[in-house]
């Protein structure tokens, strides 16, 4: 896995401009750590299971409120703890999950849906009727890398390939070369659609729903 300088370094040689006369390394560290966000935000590439503890009556989880905070971008799936077992819940559309899994308001029991409403809540249903645990499956933004020696160990390979190519974009877009920037972000789309092509993340339907 490539280090913050061998980012720099293929930064730099995208860019033509391995002597460092155009671009401080302070400035391509900034672009590179953008784009690092960026590459998790399209592709969804840096998996954490996180594990939260549902309360009796509550329908609703803040992403604020999970172990990673608000570097949580999203969830795709959840498992609630019953027992010796891990239950898959199913993710329904906000529609089906309204219609369906909060009719009753006072009604609580265990567990077996989720839906995403508006930014960064994740509803439950029915609410807990107890205390439960539940483990998510979320994608999390990476933390900044600071000092050239560090190590890239958030990002997976090949999703590291794309990352120059934004720093780059970025490094031109802010030079005012906003043609040369427009190729520099269609080939990083290209890259991203590359891996893309040969992953797959899928949350569990309900058989009995329709397709979303």
């Amino acid at each position: 896995m490539p280090t913050l300088n061998e980012y720099i370094t293929d930064t730099r040689r995208l860019l033509h401009d391995v002597n460092g006369n155009f671009w401080t390394d302070a400035e391509l560290t900034s672009y590179i750590n953008e784009a690092r966000a960026n590459t998790v935000r399209d592709s969804g590439c840096r998996r954490i299971l996180q594990t939260h503890t549902l309360s009796i009556g509550v329908e609703t989880i803040a992403f604020s409120a999970l172990p990673q905070g608000s570097s949580t971008l999203d969830v795709l799936n959840i498992n609630l703890y019953w027992g010796d077992s891990r239950w898959p819940m199913y993710y329904m559309a906000w529609t089906d999950f309204n219609a369906q899994l909060r009719f009753w308001q006072n009604y609580n029991g265990r567990p077996i849906g989720f839906s995403m409403y508006g930014y960064k809540t994740i509803y439950i249903g029915p609410k807990p009727d107890q205390t439960y645990t539940v483990e998510l499956d979320t994608v999390v933004l990476p933390t900044p890398l600071v000092t050239g020696a560090d190590p890239e160990t958030q990002i997976p390979d090949p999703f590291t390939e794309a990352v120059p190519y934004f720093a780059a974009y970025k490094a031109k877009y802010q030079e005012q070369s906003y043609g040369e920037a427009e190729i520099f972000k269609q080939e990083y789309t290209k890259e991203i659609l590359g891996c893309l092509n040969s992953t797959f993340t899928r949350r569990i339907p309900s058989v009995y729903q329709s397709g979303y």
